[in-house]
């Protein structure tokens, strides 16, 4: 092994991670689609902002602290402008204002795991190379 392998950044593999993403906004859609049209609309920003969130963190933590924080300041970033867009778009009001939070933010909770085991993963690697 030569000093610039040996030194490379190393990162897991992200389609696991993404399949276990895009299965959960699958399941939280369709959830939602039996529910009202507000937590359809939330949990499609959800999916879309989760979309953006997994690829921004797997860019970042291969380089190391700042990166993984830079991740994670993205993928809010993106779910702070899902969250506004989708409400506006949605419409919702009273308690249908109230169905579309719940379902975007136990999606945005489900994907932010999957994105923290990810995280977790790629530390745990880089500390077994080390």
């Amino acid at each position: 092994m030569t000093q610039a392998t040996a030194s490379a950044p190393t990162r897991p593999a992200l389609l696991p991670y993404a399949l276990a993403s895009a299965a959960m906004c699958g399941v939280g859609l369709a959830v939602s689609a039996s529910q009202s049209r507000a937590a359809l609309f939330g949990a499609a920003a959800a999916a879309v902002s989760a979309l953006c969130a997994l690829p921004a963190l797997a860019l970042g933590a291969p380089h190391g602290t700042n990166g993984v924080l830079a991740g994670f300041v993205a993928g809010f970033f993106a779910r702070m402008l899902a969250v506004a867009a989708g409400f506006i778009l949605s419409g919702a009001r009273g308690d249908a204002a109230l169905g579309y939070a719940s379902s975007f933010f136990l999606l945005y909770a489900l994907t932010q795991a999957v994105e923290i085991a990810y995280v977790w993963g790629s530390s745990r690697r880089r500390r077994a190379g080390a």
